[in-house]
C-alpha cells in the first residue's frame, strides 16, 4: 500500500532534487531575506566561499525547497518542501552515536506540527568494522499505530562500493514483501538503479515470480563537485531508500541526464539537468539561475 502511495510521489521528489517550482511563501523560507544568512548562493553579491563548505540550502524561485540545518559540519536535521501545499515539509532529523549517524527519523510536518494521520520512517543504523553501513531497520508509523517494520542489509564490492541492498517488510513477525535494490556504479558514480518489487513467504523467502522491476538510469553526470557530498552519506542512503530516485545524490558528480522505467504500460520519464558552477567546482546555479545551491562556509 504504502509502495503505491509513494510511486506517483516518486516524480515530484525529483522536483525536490532538483527542479521544483514553487513561488509560494513559507516559513522555511523566511532567512533567505535575513542579512546575517550564511553562504553564498552564487550569481548575487555574497562573496564567494574559496574554503570548506557544507550545503546549506537549494532555493528555486526564490522559495527554498531544501534546507540542511548543521552545526560546523555535523548535519542536524533536513527540511524538504512538499508538493502537497506552502506550509507541509518532511523533515529528517539525525542522531549520532560515538560520531556517526545511528538513526534518522522522517516525519511531515504541517505548520509546524505533525498531522495525526500521517506516516513517519524511523530508521536504525549498525555499522561493520571498517565503517560501512552492514543492517539497517524501518519502523513505518501511520499516526501512532504501526503499519510495518523493514529490514535492509547491505553488499559492497571489493573497492567498498556498494552494489545492493535487500529489503524485507514485515507485519508484525511476519514477513509479506521484499525489495532488492540492485546498484550499477561507474567510477564514483551510481549510473544504474534497478529495483525488484515482490512478495516473500511468512519466513522471508522471497517470491520471484511476483517481481515488478522498477529501473533508474541516471545516464550522466558533469566531473564536478556534487554539493550533497559535503553532508553525511549515510543521511542520504536512508533518504533514498525513502525515494530511490535520489540514489544519484550518493554519487561525486552531479546528475546531467535520467530516465525512469516503469512497468508497462507506463510511459518512460527522461530529465535533464543544467549548472553553472563557482571557481571551487561547486553549482552554484541552473543555467537559468532559476535554481540556486546556498553554502555555509566551514
Amino acid at each position: 500500500m504504502t509502495r503505491n502511495l509513494f510511486k506517483g510521489f516518486t516524480v515530484l521528489l525529483l522536483g525536490f532534487m532538483f527542479s521544483c517550482d514553487n513561488t509560494t511563501a513559507d516559513p522555511i523560507n523566511n532567512t533567505l531575506n535575513n542579512p546575517n544568512n550564511p553562504g553564498g548562493s552564487g550569481g548575487g553579491s555574497t562573496p564567494s566561499i574559496t574554503g570548506p563548505r557544507i550545503l546549506h540550502k537549494i532555493v528555486i524561485n526564490n522559495v527554498t525547497n531544501q534546507e540542511f540545518v548543521t552545526t560546523g559540519n555535523v548535519l542536524e536535521k533536513a527540511i524538504f518542501k512538499e508538493a502537497s501545499g506552502p506550509n507541509s515539509f518532511l523533515v529528517g532529523t539525525a542522531t549520532y552515536t560515538s560520531g556517526k549517524i545511528t538513526r534518522v527519523k522522517f516525519a511531515q510536518e504541517v505548520n509546524g506540527t505533525v498531522p495525526a494521520n500521517s506516516l513517519s520512517y524511523d530508521y536504525n543504523i549498525t555499522y561493520d568494522s571498517g565503517g560501512k553501513i552492514n543492517y539497517t531497520t524501518c519502523e513505518t508509523m501511520l499516526g501512532t499505530m504501526p503499519n510495518f517494520n523493514s529490514e535492509y542489509t547491505y553488499t559492497y564490492d571489493g573497492s567498498g562500493k556498494m552494489t545492493k541492498i535487500v529489503e524485507k517488510k514485515k507485519v508484525g513477525s511476519t514477513y509479506t514483501h521484499f525489495i532488492n535494490y540492485n546498484l550499477t556504479n561507474t567510477g564514483d558514480n551510481i549510473t544504474k538503479l534497478v529495483t525488484e518489487n515482490g512478495i516473500t513467504n511468512a519466513a522471508g523467502v522471497p517470491d520471484m515470480s511476483t517481481v515488478m522491476s522498477y529501473t533508474y538510469n541516471f545516464s550522466s553526470y558533469d566531473t564536478k563537485i556534487n554539493p550533497y557530498n559535503t553532508l553525511p552519506k549515510t543521511f542520504f542512503v536512508m533518504w533514498s531508500l525513502l525515494h530511490p530516485n535520489n540514489f544519484s545524490s550518493l554519487s561525486a558528480n552531479n546528475l546531467t541526464s535520467f530516465n525512469i522505467v516503469y512497468p508497462a504500460p507506463a510511459p518512460v520519464i527522461p530529465g535533464a539537468y543544467t549548472y553553472l558552477y563557482d571557481t571551487q567546482d561547486y553549482p552554484v546555479s541552473d543555467q537559468t539561475q532559476t535554481q540556486k545551491y546556498v553554502y555555509k562556509a566551514l
